[in-house]
């Protein structure tokens, strides 16, 4: 028996695949080969990805001819299927996604124009040339794939969100990306930079913490799509590296209440945020603001008034007399 590992691909895992191809070619500086391959693998990755959503929803939409679809042929791959610019029409017109791309976006009509020339002729560039035509379409990759396919995934679901996970660090290395992702969002991280929090899979300060929620993931990555559903996996995620050094020195892991927000839910961990980028503060993951300290009779983060109390303690203090 072979100890060879067997070819296991399903389409969504099959474009997840590309995509962490490209990506990793385009990390860093990136030369000829390496952007040959970038681009080769990017198209791939978006046209199988855009087939793959439809999948989801119907597999017959991914045949030319939809009314013919025949699932034996279809597993065997003895079909004819749509390209790029027919999927996202089908996406659009019958599947009717929330937030469609444009069959015409001139993005993917460039990536595509370049793709085919390398594949069946040449092409000669500049590598500032090939990754601002890469750039954008992987900018709208990384939404598709964050806001369409992993929320519909099925079958393999969690070998796609592990695969992701190991595509985003990379996106963050990626420094045409990260200009094109964060330069149009300056106004929205500037006045949030204190509660911007340093992404823990891309490496930058461009993980927003929600105020209040408001029924949406109370932290996301506005640069790689890196996201929380709950404040517990916040904390647990943020507190790790916290948690060992105090388990490891006989404390007590270091997650605190809310003084200020009084929910009784432990809401608040010592971060690094953009406004202290080589500090750490207490801030308070659900109502988005720093603290100044812990509370010396009720160990709360608070905002500590006098002798070292939160004002729920300093108001029972007063009380007394």
């Amino acid at each position: 028996m072979s100890n060879r590992g067997d070819m296991h691909f399903p389409v969504v895992i099959n474009g997840l695949d590309y995509l962490h191809s490209s990506v990793s070619s385009l990390a860093g500086e990136p030369e000829g080969r390496a952007l040959k391959y970038a681009v080769l693998h990017l198209q791939f990755a978006a046209e199988t990805l855009f087939k793959a959503r439809l999948e989801l929803h119907d597999a017959a939409l991914v045949w030319v001819k939809p009314q013919k679809f025949d699932e034996r042929l279809h597993r065997r791959g003895d079909f004819n299927s749509v390209g790029t610019k027919d999927a996202l029409e089908r996406l659009r017109d019958t599947v009717k996604i929330p937030n469609p791309i444009d069959p015409e976006n001139s993005a993917l009509k460039t990536l595509v124009n370049l793709r085919n020339r390398l594949t069946h002729f040449g092409a000669t560039d500049t590598a500032v040339a090939v990754e601002a035509r890469a750039i954008p379409v992987l900018d709208l990759l990384l939404t598709f794939i964050d806001e369409e396919l992993l929320p519909h995934a099925q079958d393999g679901a969690a070998d796609a969100r592990e695969l992701m996970e190991t595509i985003r660090p990379l996106v963050g290395q990626i420094h045409g990306l990260v200009h094109h992702r964060l330069g149009p969002l300056g106004e929205k991280l500037g006045p949030a930079s204190g509660h911007t929090l340093r992404c823990l899979s891309c490496g930058h300060f461009a993980a927003l913490v929600t105020p209040g929620n408001g029924g949406v993931r109370p932290v996301g990555c506005l640069l790689c799509g890196k996201a929380y559903d709950d404040i517990a996996e916040v904390v647990d995620a943020y507190g790790v590296e916290s948690f060992y050094e105090a388990i490891t020195g006989g404390g007590e892991p270091p997650v605190y209440e809310c003084a200020e927000c009084s929910t009784g839910q432990t809401c608040v961990v010592p971060a690094q945020t953009a406004d202290e980028p080589d500090g750490q503060v207490l801030l308070c993951l659900l109502g988005a603001h720093p603290l100044g300290g812990i509370c010396a009779s009720c160990q709360r983060a608070a905002d500590l008034g006098l002798a070292g109390m939160c004002s729920d303690c300093l108001d029972v203090q007063y009380a007394k007399f």
